[in-house]
C-alpha cells in the first residue's frame, strides 16, 4: 500500500511541476510523463501491483479455517440473495441470484438509463 499511495504522490508531483499530463480516452484515464516523478511513480505503482499480486501466493491456510464434518452438521445454513446492473454505455448487464431480484436489477437498470439520458438535460 505504501508504494502504491507514494506512486501517486509522485504522479501529484509530476502534474504540479508540468512534466506529467493526464486525460482520459472514453473513460480510461492515462497518464504520459517524462521526468523523475513520472519514472518514480510508475516504479512505485509496478511495484505495488506486483506486491499485491504475489502477496497471496505464500498465505499459510490455518487449521483453524477448517471445520470438521460433525461440526458443519450442526451448524445453521444461511443463503445469500443478490443481483446487481452493469451498464456498458447503453447496454444493461443484469444478474441476480433469483428471479425476483433480476426482475428488480432490469427496473433499476431502466431508471438508471432513463436518468442518464434526462439529467444531462436539466443541468
Amino acid at each position: 500500500m505504501m508504494f502504491f499511495i507514494l506512486g501517486l504522490v509522485f504522479f501529484v508531483l509530476g502534474v504540479l511541476s508540468g512534466k506529467i499530463k493526464t486525460g482520459f480516452i472514453v473513460v480510461f484515464p492515462f497518464l504520459v510523463g517524462s521526468g523523475v516523478y513520472a519514472l518514480f511513480g510508475f516504479i512505485c505503482v509496478f511495484i505495488a501491483i506486483l506486491l499485491f499480486m504475489f502477496g497471496f501466493i505464500n498465505k499459510p491456510i490455518s487449521g483453524d479455517l477448517q471445520v470438521r464434518e460433525d461440526e458443519y452438521d450442526t451448524q445453521k445454513k444461511t443463503s445469500v440473495k443478490g443481483g446487481g446492473v452493469v451498464l456498458i454505455g447503453p447496454v444493461p448487464i443484469v444478474f441476480g441470484s433469483n428471479w425476483k431480484i433480476a426482475v428488480l436489477m432490469m427496473v433499476l437498470a431502466i431508471i438508471i438509463i432513463v436518468a442518464m439520458f434526462f439529467l444531462p438535460r436539466f443541468l
